[in-house]
């Protein structure tokens, strides 16, 4: 039958179906349910899901390459042709010990390991390299733990798995076999409808056909050279024609639903678990600045006998910290046990992020349940000899008693802030003028509607709960407190195309704080943004707070200083601020000197490299509650 035959429209769709058949049945890819997520938010190009990170070897960053591109950079640039006003950003993730390790490290709601790896809507795993000589369960629990950590992180995730040569997958080809390795990861894939691409396959076949020799495609087995890797990237282009093609981009992202597991023994339940949870014995110093990436701080000691006790329930426990050439051994005891001594690993020079496994499957043959009551175990780490120790985390398939259990929020915030350092703080006298009917509302009562704007960073000013502070100094008033944040977005976007209407009027404030640090640096985009708002409510009160917290190369980190200069952001705000009749608050002052004077690094009140964690959270909350209160 020729498709020429038949009524156009009808022809294109069957030549669709039939190269998309093709394309799926390919050798050496599977496209399975595809990545339509995916195509949505590239489609989308909107602020903070067009992330693609990669999980993997050394390989996603050109290890061994001259002057060609990695792989992962050439599956981003296929991306990209496809999807050409998509703003892509790639994260790349490399590590030891392959997919043993990438389960714990890909694992949602902690904030421990210096990096937040499930942040955009598509992981690519290339795993292959580091878990040869795993064994079949190891795989398959490790694998699909993977998996599903990812899609509970975000069940709107997409995710390909590739598997890069190895001297074992090409002996397996050599010999006319698929590898056991791949076997396993296929039918893993199957039952997730994930698609796969088996470079190994590819490169293989060219190798055997004489197309390439081996020596030509990699010098040590894994890593390809420029040769190689041009291999590499016909398959690439190919898979990602055919994922693309194989499905439309839909009118929303759907909700994947995990299916059942697989394996009973899959760890599902891997995470980083702060060493701020365990009972440390005196001589450890929290907060340490850590003298590599990605680790924030780290708990550090240069005495022996130092203990770090941890409680949890599950199957696996192990420990994530820093190699330098002055690291002192260290030694664990499970549940009791007899003492297994850790040795130092030494490196030749500088420092190293060293991972180790202390015990695997504990039960796991007979109650494979890692929350089971017979699951609970208690590890504790002690130092040895001379030299420092500093620990990142510790490993924990499984989950570890919440220390805020059975507290109310204000109670919570309470209970991490008693473990801070007081804030101390004057406010300006005179910070009230342009708040007279928000002061009174605050102190008279009745209910106060205040409107948060701005990006992240006003997520994390939500996050801490102030108004529970407030409404404790002033207990006849009720606030409802409302966010209107766009990640990464400031007013230099909020003053176009009438978005204040959406953003600010239609939620009707009777109180607006604008915020972050993604207002450009410029403040006559704020003052463009209060104009707007006041042309449509004039008597609206509003609050400017200057930036917090961003990354350390921010100008208002970068550059800090507690009175600004003449020329600063902060300075002009201020001038705005006067000439706008708003009230003003330099949060930028005294939130840098308490962080500098605190005793602990920047990271200690960091979720990732912008962000604050909880603790820096309380530094928000506290100093706008020290700003509003009216005794000061």
């Amino acid at each position: 039958m020729k498709l020429t035959h038949l009524p156009a429209a009808l022809g294109i769709l069957l030549s669709l179906v039939f190269v998309t058949a093709l394309q799926a049945e390919s050798p050496f890819f599977s496209v399975r349910n595809g990545i339509p997520n995916s195509q949505y938010f590239f489609n989308l190009n909107q602020v903070g899901n067009q992330y693609v990170f990669y999980v993997g070897s050394d390989l996603m960053l050109g290890a061994g390459l001259s002057s060609t591109k990695s792989w992962s950079t050439r599956m981003s640039e296929c991306l990209r042709a496809h999807f050409p006003g998509s703003a892509i950003i790639e994260t790349r993730h490399p590590q030891p010990l392959g997919s043993w390790f990438a389960q714990y490290r890909t694992s949602g709601g902690q904030a421990v390991f210096g990096e937040v790896i499930c942040s955009g809507h598509l992981c690519v795993l290339e795993l292959a390299v580091g878990d040869q000589g795993d064994d079949e369960k190891h795989v398959n629990r490790q694998i699909e733990g993977i998996l599903r950590q990812i899609n509970r992180y975000r069940a709107t995730h997409s995710t390909i798995m590739v598997y890069a040569l190895t001297p074992e997958l090409f002996e397996a080809y050599k010999a006319g076999r698929e590898p056991q390795y791949i076997t396993w990861c296929e039918k893993i894939a199957d039952h997730y409808g994930i698609p796969t691409l088996n470079l190994a396959k590819y490169a293989a076949e060219k190798i055997l056909a004489g197309e390439i020799k081996l020596e030509d495609f990699t010098q040590d087995g894994v890593h390809p050279t420029d040769a190689g890797e041009k291999i590499y990237d016909e398959a690439i282009g190919q898979f990602i024609d055919a994922v693309l093609a194989a499905h439309e981009i839909p009118e929303k992202p759907e909700r994947f639903t995990l299916p059942d597991p697989l394996f009973p023994e899959t760890n599902a339940n891997g995470r980083i678990i702060a060493y701020e949870l365990a009972d440390v014995t005196p001589g450890w110093q929290c907060g340490t600045e850590s003298p590599i990436k990605p680790f924030r701080h780290v708990l550090q000691t240069e005495k022996a006998g130092e203990t770090l006790k941890l409680d949890f329930t599950g199957t696996d426990v192990g420990l994530i910290d820093v190699q330098g050439v002055d690291s002192m051994d260290l030694e664990y005891s499970l549940d009791g046990g007899a003492w297994k001594k850790v040795p130092a690993r030494k490196p030749a020079e500088g420092f190293e992020m060293r991972v180790i496994p202390f015990e695997e499957m504990l039960g796991c043959d007979e109650t494979p349940d890692d929350e089971a009551p017979e699951n609970r175990h208690t590890i504790v780490i002690r130092t040895l000899g001379n030299g420092v120790a500093r620990i990142g985390g510790i490993l924990v398939n499984g989950t570890v008693a919440d220390p805020y259990a059975g507290l109310n929020p204000l109670q919570k915030i309470d209970a991490i802030y008693a473990k801070m350092k007081p804030i101390g703080y004057t406010p300006d006298a005179d910070r009230f003028k342009y708040l007279p009917n928000t002061m009174k509302r605050l102190h008279d009562g009745g209910t106060l509607r205040m409107v948060l704007l701005g990006d992240s960073i006003i997520g994390n000013t939500l996050a801490s709960q102030f108004e529970l502070l407030l409404m404790r100094d002033y207990p006849r008033c009720k606030i409802e407190k409302i966010g209107s944040i766009r990640s990464s977005t400031g007013c230099n976007w909020y003053r176009y195309e009438n978005r204040i209407q959406e953003y600010v009027l239609d939620k009707k404030p009777d109180f607006l704080i604008i915020g972050g640090i993604s207002n450009g640096q410029d403040p006559e985009a704020v003052r463009d943004v209060i104009r707007q708002v006041r042309a449509q409510m004039p008597h609206l009160e509003i609050l400017f707070i200057t930036p917090v917290f961003g990354a350390m190369r921010d100008d208002h980190i970068k550059n800090w200083a507690y009175i600004p200069p003449e020329g600063s952001f902060r300075a002009g705000m201020k001038r705005v601020c006067a000439e706008e009749k708003c009230a003003y608050f330099d949060m930028t002052a005294p939130w840098w000197q308490y962080i500098q004077e605190s005793g602990q690094t920047y990271g200690w009140f960091m979720g990732d490299a912008v962000h604050a964690n909880s603790r820096g959270c309380q530094i928000i909350g506290r100093l706008l509650e020290i700003y509003f209160d009216q005794t000061k």
